[in-house]
């Protein structure tokens, strides 16, 4: 759905992902095989030209997802400027990567719900339209949330990742930027990973 976009990684693996083979589909019998090299691509056409996919690319089992931290600040415009100085100083960082559009996420989550068959529910602690309703991680002069998330081909390049991007933030400083940073604790129940924020500042 972004503009402009494609999708490929022309990676080796023990085990392939079905990239374009499923989402061809949605090209409603327009899409066009296409072969480039070796490798096999879906020509899906869409509202401002085409979208080109890989077929299937190698995938491993290995890599590690789920490093998060939270900017906290007074202003959407500020969280924001935090959130896009950590997202670049990430890029920076061999082998991870953020996978949210714009390597952002705006709706923080928590395990479960109210509704039966939930995963994941809005985790109302960090919402600020929720703060005196509802027991609030977030203090008077926290008017809006974004999170980070990151995902790594190991463990270190994550921890390093989170490293770098909390540097950047706290570079930033508090009046152009965030006043506090947090992160999301799920108890090792979204991997067996875990970040403690008082080993990751700089």
């Amino acid at each position: 759905t972004s503009p402009g976009s494609a999708c490929f990684a022309g990676l080796q693996g023990s085990a392939e992902l079905k990239l374009g083979s499923a989402l061809r589909y949605f090209g409603d019998g327009w899409q066009i095989s296409k072969k480039i090299g070796d490798r096999h691509f879906w020509r899906i056409p869409v509202m401002d030209g085409e979208f080109l996919c890989e077929a299937t690319t190698g995938l491993t089992k290995e890599a590690v997802g789920g490093g998060n931290f939270f900017v906290m600040a007074q202003s959407s415009a500020n969280a924001l400027a935090a959130a896009e100085a950590a997202v670049g100083a990430i890029g920076m960082v061999p082998g991870a990567i953020v996978p949210f559009p714009g390597g952002i996420a705006r709706s923080g989550s928590k395990i479960g719900g109210k509704y039966k068959g939930m995963i994941a529910s809005a985790n109302e602690a960090y919402a600020p339209t929720l703060r005196g309703v509802v027991a609030s991680e977030l203090g008077s002069d926290i008017n809006a949330v974004l999170e980070i998330v990151i995902d790594g081909e190991t463990n270190e390049a994550v921890a390093a990742a989170m490293k770098a991007g909390i540097k950047a933030v706290i570079q930033l400083g508090p009046k152009r930027g965030a006043v506090r940073i947090s992160a999301g604790n799920y108890g090792g129940k979204l991997g067996k990973f875990i970040y403690s924020l008082k080993d990751m500042l700089p």
